[in-house]
């Protein structure tokens, strides 16, 4: 959750107020150790909720969409898996962007409207992943 709010808000928008050449040279030196390291912990995480799903006392994967634990234990897991997807494709947006700069082939347009996806998607990955977190702990609340 942090890692998401993190680039949409914070480093995001601070790449895109600077320069097309230095845009290119963090593009290059962070965008595929992020990549690497982001969708690791993605995974991690992933697997770590489903395990912990699996084995909390007097419940199961059975419950999943029934009653009160079940139903926010579903958005949280069905929200995460979302926010992996639209987290892949920033990551296509951003490789569509670092080649589009340093080949010097793409149009200012095509560069704007890899810039505008790359940013919504960003904010929609960050939502998903704050609904995901908020659901599943709440659900032992329900």
């Amino acid at each position: 959750m942090g890692a998401a709010i993190y680039l949409a808000v914070l480093l995001e928008p601070r790449i895109r107020s600077t320069s097309a050449d230095l845009e290119r040279q963090l593009l290059n030196r962070t965008s595929k150790l992020n990549s690497l390291w982001i969708t690791s912990a993605a995974v991690v995480t992933m697997l770590t909720g489903f395990g912990l799903v699996s084995m909390t006392p007097g419940r199961s994967m059975s419950d999943l969409g029934s009653g009160g634990w079940g139903m926010m234990i579903l958005i949280g897991l069905v929200t995460s898996v979302a926010a992996f997807f639209v987290s892949g494709g920033a990551g296509a947006y951003t490789a569509k962007l670092r080649r589009g700069l340093e080949s010097g082939s793409a149009t200012e347009a095509q560069l704007a409207g890899y810039r505008k996806s790359l940013t919504m998607l960003g904010y929609v990955n960050a939502v998903l992943v704050v609904i995901a977190v908020s659901t599943m702990a709440t659900a032992r609340y329900a």
